[in-house]
């Protein structure tokens, strides 16, 4: 291995060195840098697959450096981490960082896994749009797929003669309509209230259920107006999930 290393070496005229740290086991030194300053971890080993082939891989070094300062400590972090090696096309195996890749392949395989390492350190700077995105397409997952025995049905408008008044999901127990609305932002906040408001107006039977991403987060006027409208909120959606079926088999018994 270390003839072909050194052919590399001599290939790439000196942008890239190779260091053995432990028998199979090279630090590699390319100018791509961190934040910080740092040159990126990267090392090359054999690959298990026992082809001649390699594996590059940060020996666990990224998500270590991410841990300072961001922990990927609920559903909504580690979908967008999984999106973020998925579409960079790395693996990550006990918190590994990987990449396979040939001789030839080389120098594409260690762009592939910095740009990969620099995007999930850079994880704490992605929009907060994109962490709401996926709260709605985690509420949605398990409406549709945890409570399809309550007739579930989308983006519901009950008021035929105004249809700018959407509930985002209806369900139904017992002969009872339960109006679920996904909360995750003040403006989705205010139109729910709006929607509640104005089904109150028209004397529709139902019960109002808010499914916050993070109540705490909302101004506090928000939270006053929906507690005064809606009949049930869970502050957040581990909430829903743990207690939302036993409240409206209780509430429709």
């Amino acid at each position: 291995m270390e003839t072909l290393l050194k052919e590399i070496e001599s290939t790439c005229k000196g942008k890239i060195r190779f260091q053995k740290k432990r028998p199979e086991l090279y630090q590699v030194y390319l100018p791509v840098y961190y934040e910080d300053g740092d040159m990126a971890d990267v090392f090359l080993a054999p690959s298990e697959n026992g082809n001649g082939s390699f594996l590059l891989k940060d020996c666990g070094t990224t998500l270590m450096r991410l841990s300072y300062t961001y922990e990927i400590n609920t559903p909504a972090k580690e979908a967008i981490f999984n999106k973020i090696i998925h579409q960079s096309g790395v693996m990550e195996k006990n918190g590994e960082l990987c990449v396979e890749s040939d001789s030839d392949q080389l120098f594409h395989s260690l762009m592939q896994l910095t740009g990969c390492q620099q995007k999930v350190l850079n994880m704490r700077m992605w929009q907060r749009e994109t962490i709401r995105s996926l709260f709605l397409q985690d509420l949605d997952e398990f409406i549709t797929t945890q409570m399809n025995q309550y007739q579930v049905l989308k983006n519901v408008t009950p008021l035929p003669e105004y249809d700018v008044i959407e509930v985002d999901y209806q369900l139904e127990y017992n002969g009872k309509k339960f109006f679920v609305f996904g909360v995750n932002s003040k403006d989705k906040a205010k139109n729910s209230t709006i929607s509640l408001l104005e089904m109150q107006k028209a004397g529709l039977r139902y019960i109002g259920i808010i499914v916050h991403e993070a109540m705490d987060q909302l101004p506090r006027k928000d939270q006053m107006y929906l507690t005064q409208n809606a009949d049930k909120q869970f502050v957040n959606l581990m909430d829903f999930q743990e207690k939302g079926d036993a409240f409206i088999r209780r509430v429709a018994a």
